[in-house]
């Protein structure tokens, strides 16, 4: 285990200053399961960022980050107990929530976490990434999410999509299956990180994907992982795209952004 109970403890404060918790470490059903989501996203994203060599700085950007609190943990993480330096860029449209955090960030003198009140598709880094990561980005910044750790040489992804309200998917061999809104809102949400899937392949990921934490603390509960690498394709995967994304008549907003990098997408 990564954490064990002493490191837990050594969370208390942390979890008490960025509100997911009380100062006598009682928290609220909700946040209980948002602490259970965030453990279990550091965990797996640890499993692949400790390969890197600890004489380089981490630089990490968390995309749609919202109230930040998976950020804020892995920071206090890296700096702390894994004693690693480390930045990280905060990207989020909501510019209060990006000035709350920063004040919070201040006064725990995490001084390399920067906040950036900028859309996902607006904002540029200049320098090397490690890591592109969003817990439950909404719609299309799932999208933004993968294309910024494209445009930005990401070493890695790591992605739990939301909702996916502006997907729209149809399909004549699975009609009387999608005809049901349970197995049709789990369909888009399998069908759509397929496709996702697909296109990071086509850029030169390998992707695997899995259940990051127990349905018990949320239904959302699916990661796309991703690492930048050259790996044999067992399967003619343009061609795969268009199957899937034909039959269920669904494009999701990734195959919009990389139009000009995949020119076999009519």
């Amino acid at each position: 285990m990564l954490l064990n109970k002493n490191t837990r403890e050594q969370l208390n404060d942390l979890f008490y200053i960025i509100r997911l918790q009380d100062r006598y470490g009682n928290a609220s059903l909700d946040k209980k399961v948002k602490i259970e989501q965030v453990l279990a996203f550091l965990e797996i994203m640890h499993a692949d960022i400790k390969k890197i060599s600890k004489k380089k700085k981490l630089v990490f950007i968390d995309s749609a980050a919202g109230n930040c609190y998976l950020s804020f943990l892995i920071y206090f993480f890296y700096q702390k107990i894994d004693e690693r330096d480390i930045e990280i860029h905060c990207v989020d449209i909501n510019e209060r929530l990006m000035a709350e955090n920063r004040e919070l960030a201040k006064r725990m003198n995490f001084d390399r976490m920067h906040f950036h009140a900028n859309d996902i598709s607006q904002f540029t880094f200049d320098g090397n990434v490690d890591a592109v990561y969003s817990l439950h980005a909404c719609d299309t910044a799932t999208d933004k999410t993968m294309h910024l750790a494209i445009r930005n040489n990401a070493r890695f992804i790591f992605s739990v999509a939301c909702c996916q309200h502006s997907i729209t998917m149809r399909s004549k061999t699975f009609k009387s299956v999608i005809r049901h809104k349970a197995f049709r809102d789990k369909t888009i949400m399998m069908i759509s990180d397929s496709l996702r899937a697909m296109l990071l392949e086509l850029m030169g990921f390998k992707v695997s994907i899995f259940d990051f934490v127990s349905s018990r603390f949320t239904e959302k509960n699916t990661m796309l992982r991703a690492t930048r690498t050259d790996f044999r394709k067992t399967f003619d995967i343009a061609d795969e795209y268009k199957k899937v994304s034909e039959e269920f008549k669904m494009k999701p907003y990734l195959e919009e952004l990389l139009k000009e990098e995949l020119q076999w997408v009519e």
